[in-house]
């Protein structure tokens, strides 16, 4: 009777681990389909990315740099500042235009907060503003200051190594996997019952996330959530890595976790090629949910760890059902119309 049980309860754990796999692989396979025509564009955004955009380098890399901490600091600072801007402009004008275009990628069908209710909005956009502020207008260059003061850098700046792109994609890949399993562990972390009400709370005031809410954290989970995890891989790395590439990382991180908190879900988006990417969709719904979906770039330590929300996976088959009631909807009324032209 004993060996039997034992034998069952093996039969019931590959049963659940092929249904596990099963699962995961039509999840990948439904989010690339999702993509449709998009999927050419993100991988073309990619190849421009990592093949021209460091070929330019040579061209306005300054070619003598006397005071490397002071350039390093500045050059990490100013970066991660104009890019923000950039980055929430562009999502300011698309939320404004409400094109149709646009609109179609919408990851919920709530209103946006500053139509829902707009003097409530105004009091949640400035308390934003102000915290966002404060971190990167104190904290992060605190951060920075002990090498703009010892004018020492923790990657390379010389104009003779610049990286070529197969080290831009090598040390990238490696700044993504160690960024997200630091951030995957961090933000866990702060999620915990006895820490959550007084740090990683703030965040999550954002239910249905917006662009501007990815950088709106309390001043401990900024330097330990976010800044953190993003400056690891380099820290790990030293001189190996250069400058250049650093920067491309900053700019790409800010542009990533701007798509995850922005509530679109675009189908040109190239922070979603890798397998076992997560997105705006995943990460909104752990704002939804406050529990599970911890993953950054990445949903593998989810996977490993069982922290995929249970009902995530139905509410993305929900949604891919909704979608294709709208297409056949839409397909039938074309139908109609042709036949009426043809008439």
């Amino acid at each position: 009777m004993k060996t039997s049980s034992i034998a069952s309860d093996n039969v019931q754990n590959q049963n659940d681990s092929s249904n596990a796999i099963e699962l995961i692989l039509n999840y990948e396979k439904n989010r690339y389909v999702n993509k449709g025509y998009g999927l050419i564009s993100a991988i073309l955004i990619c190849f421009s990315w990592f093949f021209i955009i460091p070929q330019t380098a040579k061209y306005w890399w300054p070619k003598e740099i006397e005071k490397e901490g002071k350039f390093y600091s500045i050059a990490c600072y100013a970066t991660h500042e104009f890019w923000f801007i950039v980055c929430n402009f562009t999502m300011w004008i698309i939320y404004k235009l409400e094109n149709p275009f646009f609109e179609r990628y919408k990851i919920h069908d709530k209103e946006w907060p500053w139509k829902r209710n707009l003097n409530e909005w105004r009091k949640t956009i400035k308390e934003t503003i102000l915290l966002i502020f404060v971190n990167q207008v104190i904290f992060l260059p605190l951060v920075l200051l002990p090498n703009y003061l010892k004018n020492e850098s923790i990657s390379r700046v010389d104009y003779e190594t610049l990286p070529g792109p197969y080290e831009v994609i090598i040390q990238t890949l490696f700044f993504m996997i160690v960024e997200d399993t630091s951030f995957y562990w961090i933000h866990r972390f702060f999620h915990m019952d006895f820490i959550y009400p007084y740090i990683h709370k703030i965040h999550h005031k954002y239910v249905n996330t917006v662009s501007i809410s990815s950088e709106y954290a309390h001043p401990i989970e900024y330097i330990f959530g976010n800044l953190f995890p993003t400056s690891l891989g380099a820290l790990i790395l030293g001189k190996r890595v250069h400058l250049f590439t650093y920067l491309m990382w900053i700019v790409l991180r800010i542009a990533e976790t701007t798509d995850g908190h922005c509530g679109y879900e675009f189908s040109w988006s190239p922070f979603r090629l890798m397998p076992m990417s997560g997105g705006s969709d995943y990460h909104n719904y752990h704002h939804l949910a406050f529990k599970g979906n911890y993953g950054s770039f990445f949903t593998y330590w989810d996977r490993i760890c069982n922290t995929v929300h249970h009902r995530y996976l139905q509410f993305i088959e929900k949604k891919r059902e909704i979608y294709k009631k709208i297409e056949l909807e839409e397909a039938k009324n074309k139908k109609l119309e042709m036949e009426k032209k043809s008439q």
